[in-house]
């Protein structure tokens, strides 16, 4: 039994370079349940190497549904992502939203502040706005990125960019929440609760965090930005999932004063939920430094 666990080990070792971009992923993870059965654990090099686009849609205030125009879009926020990579990109712009009808201004005041009229910094029409989006995504010929957003904003996102592209968007919009319960069971073998999700992607931990909101909101000390809302978003993916994962947190996946205060860095102490689950993952460490050191003697 012991000899099988070891060879398969060293097969493990050899052939998980090829399936891997980091040293610190083992693309299958081959390990011992608590019961002496062998199984492979889960494949999680796809999984760090996805792309999520986490996107948000600020608005002037919410018109009656009787109304034609719902919504009048003036911030568009969206940061692409990856486990592995923590966020590669950003992209941002005020838009241009058209005729008011009424109510707005006093809804934006009460949020992200961004005024109806008179704003000094340029603004961008709904046409070069839908398709700098899509040059940011870069989607291939018939396959479109999907993006995710809080499930309580999905409506106003989804209607928002149905009125840019004046047709229905084919742009695919996701509940990051799905999104999140989706990675931790993949990881912890069992599903969080929602309203535990929802309570950890609401913290008001990364709210005056450097380089998260647009230089616009930073410089007027205003908290609702819609480049910080997907930013935050990243961060607590990173901050939650990153250790379960074997990612070494870097600046791209948490803000720096973060980094530097040891938040969340410790990738090797994994606290789960299950007792059952918590036996299964300490038997695997010594199994992983094994590989490790198999790995940095023969490759």
């Amino acid at each position: 039994m012991y000899l099988l666990t070891f060879a398969l080990g060293v097969l493990a070792a050899f052939f998980g370079r090829f399936f891997c971009q980091r040293r610190s992923c083992v693309a299958i993870w081959l390990g011992v349940t608590f019961d002496g059965s062998f199984e492979f654990i889960f494949s999680l090099s796809a999984v760090l190497a996805d792309i999520f686009y986490f996107l948000n849609i600020y608005s002037h205030g919410k018109l009656p549904s009787h109304c034609e125009q719902r919504f009048l879009p003036c911030e568009i926020g969206c940061v692409k992502y990856s486990l592995q990579d923590g966020i590669m990109n950003d992209f941002h712009h005020f838009i241009e939203p058209g005729e008011p009808q009424g109510r707005e201004t006093r809804c934006s005041d009460a949020t992200h502040k961004i005024p109806v009229s008179g704003f000094h910094l340029p603004r961008t029409c709904y046409a070069v706005v839908l398709w700098e989006l899509l040059e940011f995504v870069q989607p291939a010929r018939g396959v479109w990125p999907r993006f995710y957003c809080r499930s309580n904003d999905r409506f106003r996102i989804s209607w928002c960019l149905n009125r840019m592209a004046s047709i229905e968007s084919h742009l695919e919009l996701l509940d990051v929440e799905d999104l999140v319960i989706e990675l931790h069971q993949k990881t912890y073998q069992k599903k969080p609760s929602k309203t535990w999700v929802c309570r950890e992607l609401d913290a008001f931990l990364w709210d005056f965090s450097s380089n998260t909101r647009c230089k616009w909101h930073e410089e007027n000390d205003i908290l609702c930005c819609a480049l910080a809302s997907c930013k935050k978003i990243a961060y607590c993916i990173s901050k939650t999932l990153a250790s379960a994962y074997g990612v070494s947190l870097t600046a791209a996946h948490l803000p720096l004063q973060d980094l530097e205060n040891g938040e969340s860095t410790n990738t090797k102490m994994v606290i789960l939920d299950a007792g059952r689950f918590q036996v299964r993952f300490f038997k695997l460490i010594p199994f992983f430094k094994m590989l490790s050191l198999l790995s940095d003697n023969y490759m």
